[in-house]
């Protein structure tokens, strides 16, 4: 693993206009420099489209047919760049700090598979 390895996040999302700004803007906010973000919208006929436009340049927004959450999440992982992927529910927020110490993790323990953090 590098020093600083490149971290993306993929978020499947359908019709959750709602909670959307709020969970970009805790991926985006993050203390950690190298993140990639990716929105797989199942085709979303709410806000989602327009919020996610005001991020534009700062993350990836994909809309089109899915087969469901985990199709959406696969879809994201196979456009993913980042030496370690991970996924967040469009209805969640990480929490400040938690992509760095997930980071920290897998290169303390590059045994390890995954790592993740506490509900």
């Amino acid at each position: 693993m590098t020093a600083a390895p490149l971290v993306t996040i993929v978020t499947p999302s359908y019709n959750q206009g709602r909670f959307i700004a709020e969970n970009i803007e805790s991926v985006l906010t993050h203390d950690y420099p190298h993140v990639g973000y990716i929105i797989m919208d199942g085709g979303s006929k709410d806000e989602t489209a327009d919020v996610a436009a005001r991020y534009a340049g700062r993350l990836t927004f994909i809309s089109e047919k899915d087969r469901g959450q985990p199709n959406a999440i696969n879809k994201g992982f196979q456009r993913a760049r980042g030496e370690i992927v991970a996924w967040i529910n469009s209805d969640d927020t990480l929490r400040p700090g938690a992509i760095r110490r997930a980071v920290a993790a897998l290169a303390a323990h590059p045994e390890a598979a995954a790592s993740h953090g506490e509900g």
